[in-house]
């Protein structure tokens, strides 16, 4: 696909961490110079994984500081016409810096739209969406620990604006809620500097979805649907203390959504404001129904927009894209893409060993196709530099350490999340 006149560079604040790197593809379809915004380490770090190069790659410090981002691309000569986000950790000046600049997505996201981190994104819903179920929750930023007692136990600990699960921590009372805090407080974000701050909830038990989305006109439009598969894992160095790990996801077709999901996504987008671009859901289904997570502002990572493409045959990259330049027609949910034999269902899970990728080449079954994409050999980290090593510390620990994806479709609908149950049923947490 290609359009006239493009608007300018496109800017990526932040590299997806798992490589696929679509909106290089959208940039590159419209002869748009594709511009990668990050701190020198991971810049390091994505040539020695093999990845893709941008046209343009800006080293900065602190790209979590839109000033400092906007000074060196005017170093850089670079002339934004569309700024957005690759990696959580980057969306809140991702969109800072385009209203600073009055490029896309600003006004379209919302005149007033600000990406909001976990502890806004909740009181946002209580003040303009009540109705959408979320568990209890405190801020800890005051360290009012007696407070958090009355949530119960056991109780979820998380920065508030982490991402990919760092830092999110189960507790089974008090002294292990300290713990965790003090752990928390150890950590440092992604490319260096503190959270914002610490939000403890109550611990919701039921199956996790995520929904992955695209606002257009302040319409929530649903692309898939997907079962999360999450284990437990205990943190090194802490006995007893454990957190998440995503395992993998069973997509299907947002039209095979339940109306209650529909309901709550667009409660979402109506509560914080946002108008336009993608979007994902994190939910859990709860003895009544839906309960709310969190949210997110960009693409899903961890493979998802590739599993997204495989359920419904929809690019949820172009369709985001091109949304954000206005050259994209009504969006509307994507019907199940038959033609390339997924029935409409589809899952992937990461593979953490040789066992695991030999369980799935022994899958064979009518109508089910298996591929297995092997990890390249991780690189040698001490080809950095021992400051690279310190700034990455998070990204190895949260996006290393997989052998392969595994992705299953086809057969009946049940089949998939069946055959991938079966090859990490030992690490799924109950």
């Amino acid at each position: 696909m290609t359009t006239g006149n493009p608007p300018g560079d496109f800017v990526q604040v932040g590299a997806t961490r798992d490589g696929l790197d679509p909106y290089l593809d959208c940039a590159r379809r419209r002869g748009m110079r594709a511009v990668l915004v990050e701190t020198p380490a991971y810049l390091r770090w994505r040539r020695l994984l093999g990845r893709r190069e941008f046209d343009v790659e800006v080293a900065v410090a602190r790209p979590q500081d839109p000033d400092a981002v906007r000074a060196a691309l005017t170093a850089a000569a670079v002339v934004p016409g569309l700024v957005l986000t690759g990696f959580e950790r980057y969306v809140y000046a991702g969109f800072a810096l385009a209203e600073a600049l009055r490029v896309t997505p600003w006004p379209g996201a919302g005149v007033d739209f600000r990406p909001l981190d976990k502890r806004e994104q909740r009181e946002a819903l209580l003040r303009g969406a009540p109705q959408v179920a979320q568990p209890r929750f405190l801020p800890m930023d005051l360290g009012d620990q007696d407070a958090a007692d009355g949530l119960g136990f056991p109780q979820v600990i998380k920065p508030a604006d982490g991402g990919g699960g760092l830092g999110v921590l189960l507790v089974d009372g008090a002294a292990q809620r300290g713990r965790a805090l003090d752990r928390i407080r150890a950590l440092a974000n992604y490319g260096g500097g503190a959270f914002s701050g610490i939000v403890v909830e109550e611990f919701v038990k039921g199956p996790e979805l995520s929904l992955q989305g695209v606002a257009q006109h302040g319409g929530a439009v649903l692309l898939s649907v997907c079962e999360k598969l999450t284990c437990l894992e205990e943190v090194p160095g802490e006995p007893g203390l454990s957190g998440f790990r995503e395992v993998g996801h069973v997509a299907r077709p947002g039209t095979d959504a339940p109306p209650e999901l529909h309901a709550l996504a667009q409660a979402c987008l109506d509560a914080v404001g946002y108008r336009a671009g993608p979007f994902h859901l994190d939910v859990l289904q709860g003895p009544t129904g839906p309960v709310f997570v969190e949210m997110g502002f960009r693409l899903s990572g961890g493979g998802l927009v590739a599993l997204v493409e495989k359920t419904t045959g929809a690019d949820w990259a172009e369709l985001a894209f091109a949304s954000h330049l206005g050259d994209a027609a009504p969006l509307r949910a994507p019907s199940p893409d038959t033609g390339t034999g997924t029935g409409g269902v589809a899952g992937q899970i990461s593979a953490v060993s040789e066992a695991e990728l030999a369980a799935a080449e022994a899958l064979q079954e009518p109508g089910i196709t298996v591929e297995i994409r092997r990890a390249a050999p991780p690189p040698d980290h001490s080809a950095l530099p021992a400051d690279d090593l310190s700034v990455l510390a998070s990204d190895l620990a949260r996006h290393t350490g997989s052998a392969g994806r595994v992705v299953v479709s086809g057969g009946p609908a049940d089949r998939v999340p069946a055959l991938l149950h079966s090859l990490v049923a030992h690490r799924l947490r109950g």
